[in-house]
């Protein structure tokens, strides 16, 4: 079953190039893999663009980079002086710099079942169907990383149809109440992408949960198969 993240190098390159000059006076905020998105693919594909250093926080991620002969700072913290840190803008997660996202998260429909009105939702019932409706069951849960917060909050598109995750989240995977009938088993779901595809963004997510854009791509987990188109 589908549980992907589509990681765009290229935009991560473009974005970069236009944040940030000289590339090579920038080091690149590479934590966490790269808040999630990968720290060697990202890594490869920084350098291709000229940034200069990479900051790591974890030993292994240090002698991974530099089994590319990559330069690399280990520690937490600022850049050192002279040097511009780029971090989160980097993906498309910070709202105060807006850049293009870099990850589009995707799931799949696994089955479909029409309801009446009043019908209780996923454990402890706390979203309950104003009207026959029709339901998704999406693999994808809380052991992929996706937070349990977003469990009634989080904005998710269907095929065409943009809903809400529904009912609490399961550890393999959570509900959507989209409404039409149209949906089938294999349809693909995005979690968050590109706006402009009408598909919600992680920067939406964080709205919703009132957490970090950050938090949210950081906590995916390895059963997400990381592509790079």
């Amino acid at each position: 079953m589908r549980r992907r993240a589509h990681i765009d190098l290229d935009t991560i390159r473009l974005t970069a190039a236009s944040t940030a000059s000289p590339l090579p006076d920038c080091t690149a905020d590479l934590r966490a893999d790269a808040y999630g998105h990968g720290l060697i693919p990202v890594a490869r594909a920084l350098t291709d663009a000229g940034v200069g250093g990479f900051l790591v926080s974890r030993v292994e991620d240090a002698a991974a980079i530099a089994d590319e002969a990559w330069p690399v700072r280990l520690e937490v913290g600022a850049a050192e002086p002279g040097r511009t840190l780029l971090g989160p803008e980097l993906f498309g997660l910070d709202p105060a710099r807006p850049t293009p996202p870099a990850m589009r998260l995707e799931g799949e429909v696994i089955a479909v079942k029409q309801v009446p009105a009043d019908r209780g939702v996923s454990y402890g019932y706390t979203y309950r169907t104003s009207r026959p409706t029709t339901l998704v069951l999406v693999a994808l849960g809380y052991a992929d990383g996706i937070l349990r917060v977003a469990s009634n909050k989080a904005p998710v598109k269907v095929g065409d149809t943009v809903g809400r995750i529904t009912g609490r989240i399961a550890m393999d995977q959570f509900v959507v109440d989209v409404g039409d009938p149209g949906a089938q088993p294999g349809d693909p779901v995005v979690l968050f992408g590109d706006p402009a595809l009408g598909e919600p963004t992680v920067l939406d997510w964080a709205d919703a949960l009132r957490v970090a854009a950050p938090v949210i791509t950081s906590r995916l987990g390895r059963r997400i198969e990381r592509t790079y188109p």
